[in-house]
C-alpha cells in the first residue's frame, strides 16, 4: 500500500529518535491488526456455523472437533488478550502525546470517558443487533468501555502502582472464580452483575460474556506498559522473545500444576493430550492469558526484527487494520452477518470450516478497502471521528 511506503519514506527524513518511535508504533499497530484479523476469522466461522472452539466456558467439558477446527481456534484465541492489552497501551501513548502538547490531565480523562461512552453505545446497539438480533448482549466492547472508565481515574496512579493494582485484581479474580467452579460448571443461575464483573452468562438479560474484573486488568497493564514505550529495550526483539518465553514458562507451570483459577484443569476424565491447550476463556484464567500473551510477545518480536514486512512489505495492510480497530470491529460484525445470510441462500457442500475461511477472505476483501477509506475520512475530520 502507498501508505506503508509513505511511512517508511518519511522516517528516513526524521531524527533518529522520531524514526525509531514511528517504527515501534507501526509494530504495535501491526500486532493489533493481527488480533483483529484473527477475531474476524473466529466470527466469520461462527456466522457460517463452524465453531472453532479451543477454549472452555465455566469449566464445562470441551469436546474438540478435528484438528483443523481446534488448531484454528487456538489461533483465534490470541485476539481478545491482545485487543485489551494494546487498548491500554494506545491510551498511554495518547496521554503522553497530550502531555507533550501541554494539555492538562483532564483532557485525557475526558477523552477516555467520551470514547468509553461511544464504545458502550456501539456495543449495545449495532454490535448487539448483528450478534444476536433483538436480544441485548454485553460483549467485548462493553467490558472494554467499563474497564476504560475505571482506568480514566486509576491512570493517575504511578505506573508501578497501576501495574500492581492490575496484577492484584487478576489474582483476586482468579481466587474468586475458583470458589465458584462447581456452580459455574453446573450452569447455576446467577445475577447479571455477578456475570458482568466476575464470570459470564448467556442467560442473564443482557447476556454478559467478558467479565470486567477478569479482562480489565489487561487494559490497565497495557497502560502501565505504555509508560515504558520510550525505552530502547521496548524496541528490541530480544526483549519480547524473553517476555514470550517467560510467559509460556508460567503457562506450562500453572497448567501442569492444575491451573490457578483455570476451571478446566488438564487431565480431567475424557480429555486428550490436546486438552492441555484448552483453557478457560470465560471467566478468563491466568493460563489462558499467559499462553496467548506469550505467543503475542513472540509475534511482536518478529515484527520488530523484520520491520520491512509491515512498513513496505506484504503485511502493510495489517497496520491499516490496526489503525482503524474500532471501525473494523463494528464493520466486521455487519459484513460477516450479511455475508452469512447471502451464502445461506444456497446449499454449501463440504466441511463448514472451509466456508468459514472462505467467508473470512471474502469479508476481508470488503473490510480492508473500507478501512482505508475510513482512515482517510478520519484524517479530514479528526474532531468528529477522533473518538472512533
Amino acid at each position: 500500500m502507498a501508505s506503508g511506503a509513505s511511512v517508511a519514506h518519511e522516517s528516513l527524513a526524521l531524527p533518529r529518535e522520531r524514526a525509531v518511535s514511528t517504527g515501534r508504533i507501526v509494530a504495535i499497530d501491526a500486532l493489533r491488526g493481527v488480533a483483529l484479523l484473527l477475531m474476524a476469522l473466529d466470527h466469520a466461522s461462527f456466522f457460517m456455523g463452524a465453531g472453532l472452539q479451543a477454549e472452555s466456558y465455566g469449566g464445562q467439558p470441551v469436546a474438540l472437533q478435528s484438528a483443523p477446527y481446534w488448531l484454528s481456534g487456538l489461533l483465534t484465541n490470541l485476539a481478545s488478550p491482545i485487543f485489551f492489552l494494546l487498548g491500554g497501551y494506545s491510551l498511554a501513548l495518547y496521554a503522553a502525546a497530550q502531555r507533550r502538547k501541554g494539555n492538562p490531565e483532564w483532557v485525557t480523562t475526558r477523552y477516555m470517558l467520551v470514547r468509553a461512552g461511544v464504545i458502550l453505545a456501539l456495543d449495545l446497539t449495532i454490535c448487539s443487533y448483528f450478534w444476536r438480533g433483538d436480544a441485548p448482549y454485553a460483549h467485548v466492547l462493553t467490558a472494554l468501555a467499563a474497564s476504560m472508565m475505571i482506568l480514566s481515574l486509576a491512570r493517575l496512579l504511578p505506573a508501578v502502582a497501576l501495574a500492581g493494582l492490575a496484577l492484584t485484581t487478576l489474582l483476586i479474580h482468579q481466587a474468586l472464580i475458583g470458589t465458584m467452579a462447581g456452580a459455574l460448571a453446573a450452569g447455576a443461575p446467577q445475577p447479571f452483575w455477578q456475570a458482568f464483573w466476575l464470570t459470564y452468562s448467556y442467560t442473564t438479560n443482557p447476556a454478559a460474556h467478558f467479565a470486567v474484573l477478569g479482562w480489565g486488568p489487561l487494559l490497565w497493564l497495557g497502560y502501565a506498559l505504555g509508560h515504558l514505550q520510550h525505552r530502547p529495550a521496548m524496541r528490541r526483539p530480544r526483549t519480547w522473545v524473553m517476555a514470550g518465553i517467560g510467559l509460556l514458562g508460567l503457562w506450562l507451570g500453572l497448567r501442569l500444576a492444575g491451573g490457578f483459577g483455570d476451571l478446566g484443569p488438564f487431565g480431567a476424565v475424557g480429555s486428550s493430550p490436546a486438552h492441555i491447550l484448552v483453557m478457560s476463556k470465560a471467566p478468563p484464567s491466568l493460563t489462558y492469558f499467559a499462553f496467548n500473551l506469550g505467543l503475542a510477545a513472540l509475534i511482536l518480536a518478529g515484527l520488530y526484527a523484520w520491520p520491512r514486512l509491515t512498513s513496505e512489505g506484504p503485511l502493510r495492510w495489517m497496520v491499516l487494520v490496526g489503525q482503524v480497530s474500532l471501525f473494523f470491529y463494528v464493520m466486521h460484525l455487519i459484513v460477516y452477518n450479511l455475508l452469512a445470510q447471502v451464502l445461506g441462500l444456497v446449499s454449501l457442500p463440504g466441511p463448514r470450516i472451509v466456508w468459514g475461511y472462505a467467508a473470512w477472505l471474502i469479508g476481508l476483501a470488503i473490510l480492508v478497502p473500507l478501512g482505508r477509506w475510513y482512515r482517510e475520512i478520519r484524517k479530514r475530520y479528526p474532531r468528529v471521528l477522533g473518538y472512533l
